[in-house]
């Protein structure tokens, strides 16, 4: 294959000196040098990257595996509630003779526990990737999830404290997988499939919710503990595959260059490319970009995540997660087999098409690998937000009349087309936003940071929708939509207003525009200045 062609100088836009602010640090010089790199990199199309960088793609695809079980914990934490032998061995028998129940209480640690740990594990997150590197970090991340799932795995009937620490630890570990996958797709990925690859961090998400439906499915009616038992012990598996493909993972080149490997930095460029890329030049570009971020700011702590243009960028990571929660995901889809029972589904089909509609996701995401490049990240998450909007407000309407049949259909068809929507832009482009607007210094950090506002909106939603929702409660059933739907449009607007478009723009290119102070909605036209600026010119200014 030739290689990229060079674009030369020309710009549409001229950024004075002058214009940076006064105090500031000394901008980076050599803004030309990263203008050519940037060039080279946005010359392949997603397809030719593919063929090029094939390695970085097989391994980005492979350090996600760690997500799937984040999303395998989400779902299997709620069916195993409806596995009577679950119930059997951590509840109670009600009157002496009913059926086995478990207790609000211990209901809502199950469910919200996982979350409770992902939150501190996200944040750990940071830390711990800088210090062992990326590859450390998953390491890690699998020691400790396999300790948690052993937990779990030996809890005895009614032990349910017990229960509780296996999944409070493991959900630490899946804090980290998640992080960790995005941070490491980030920089391990070429321009052209960086949103490819951050966006398959929601694709096992799904993927783990998938086989966790299936798995309570065909385990579900056993008598014995294996029924829940088993579901527990499929999670070693993943941690297990990573454990073994680690050391041949080759770490992130941005790590490296920080850590002065710079050596080892370039090795790892020549493995991923297969030797067919200018290496030098990709190496030039990071040592260039963080030379140009450490003008901007010399620290790299968790404080600088929300100082000054940094607060800004950390602001837009966390919000993408609060809109995912805003947009109703946890009320349309948690509630799927609900509203396929009012339609008047048995137990067991409206269980199968739960497992359906996770199916549809799964679609969505495939197609989205497409949209993310073609389309662009801010116009798919603003436009799916909007349609989500419309179906949530049509959920509500349709739930007015009680007893209509046919708006009992229409609600189950509904959560359908909700979710293909969801995947096809708001699931994905979360973890594209939030590891692409982070700088490449703060990235583990900005990203945990983002996984804890995950963590934590989930675990409020989980709290608070069963109880809008519960007939002995409010009652409101699928009149939530209107409430969704109301935070929905606001969110719609939130993210016309502040989301950046970072689709086809490289790390220093992205730094430099929030730098710069770009309104998010002009990231997509605005022209990177390809000239020289010494230290002389900003200084005399």
């Amino acid at each position: 294959m030739a290689q990229p062609e060079k674009v030369g100088h020309g710009p549409e836009h001229v950024e004075d000196a002058k214009s940076i602010e006064k105090g500031a640090p000394p901008a980076y010089s050599n803004l030309t040098a990263l203008a050519h790199a940037a060039a080279t990199e946005k010359a392949y199309t997603p397809f030719q990257a593919v063929q090029v960088y094939w390695q970085a793609t097989l391994w980005c695809l492979f350090m996600c595996m760690g997500a799937l079980l984040w999303g395998y914990d989400s779902q299997v934490g709620g069916g195993l509630l409806s596995v009577p032998s679950f119930r059997r061995d951590f509840g109670f028998q009600s009157g002496g003779q009913g059926d086995y129940i478990l207790t609000a209480q211990w209901q809502s640690a199950f469910n919200s526990v996982s979350s409770v740990g992902g939150m501190f594990g996200g944040l750990s997150l940071g830390y711990v990737s800088d210090k062992l590197g990326r590859r450390g970090a998953v390491a890690v991340c699998c020691i400790v999830s396999i300790t948690g799932i052993f937990i779990q795995f030996f809890t005895y009937p009614h032990r349910n404290a017990q229960l509780v620490i296996g999944k409070l630890i493991n959900g630490f570990s899946l804090g980290m997988y998640v992080s960790g996958a995005s941070s490491y797709c980030a920089e391990v990925s070429p321009l052209a499939l960086r949103g490819i690859t951050t966006s398959s961090v929601n694709l096992w998400i799904v993927l783990g919710q998938l086989m966790s439906n299936g798995v309570i499915e065909g385990t579900g009616n056993w008598t014995s503990a294996y029924a829940y038992r088993l579901p527990f012990a499929l999670q070693w598996i993943f941690p297990v595959l990573l454990l073994i493909g680690l050391p041949f993972a080759p770490e992130s080149p941005w790590w490296l260059v920080r850590k002065g490997r710079k050596d080892d930095a370039r090795n790892i460029l020549v493995r991923l490319s297969n030797g067919t890329s200018n290496v030098d030049l990709q190496l030039q570009q990071i040592q260039d970009t963080i030379a140009l971020e450490d003008s901007f700011a010399a620290n790299s702590t968790y404080a600088d995540c929300f100082r000054g243009v940094n607060g800004r960028r950390t602001m837009i990571a966390c919000m993408v997660f609060v809109l995912q929660q805003a947009a109703g995901v946890v009320f349309v889809l948690g509630y799927s087999t609900y509203f396929f029972e009012l339609a008047g589904f048995a137990d067991n089909n409206a269980f199968r098409l739960g497992v359906g509609v996770t199916g549809i996701g799964v679609a969505g995401n495939l197609i989205n690998f497409y949209t993310v490049n073609k389309v662009g990240r801010r116009s798919m998450f603003n436009w799916t937000m909007f349609a989500s909007t419309i179906v949530l407000f049509l959920i509500g309407f349709l739930a007015i009349p009680s007893n209509n049949q046919s708006a009992k259909w229409a609600m189950a068809s509904f959560t359908i087309i909700y979710n293909f929507i969801y995947q096809l832009g708001l699931g994905p482009l979360g973890y594209v936003i939030f590891a692409e607007v982070s700088s490449a210094k703060l990235r583990s950090k900005t990203v945990g940071i983002g996984i804890l506002v995950n963590s934590l909106c989930g675990m409020v939603m989980n709290i608070v929708i069963p109880y809008l929702v519960t007939p002995n409660e409010a009652n409101l059933g699928g009149k939530v939509g209107f409430i969704f739907g109301g935070l929905c449009a606001i969110g719609t607007l939130w993210g016309y207003l502040y989301i950046p478009e970072t689709k086809n723009r490289t790390v220093d290119e992205l730094d430099t525009m929030f730098e710069r102070r770009i309104p998010p909605r002009k990231f997509g036209s605005y022209t990177i200045v390809e000239e020289d600026m010494s230290t002389e010119e900003v200084a005399s200014s």
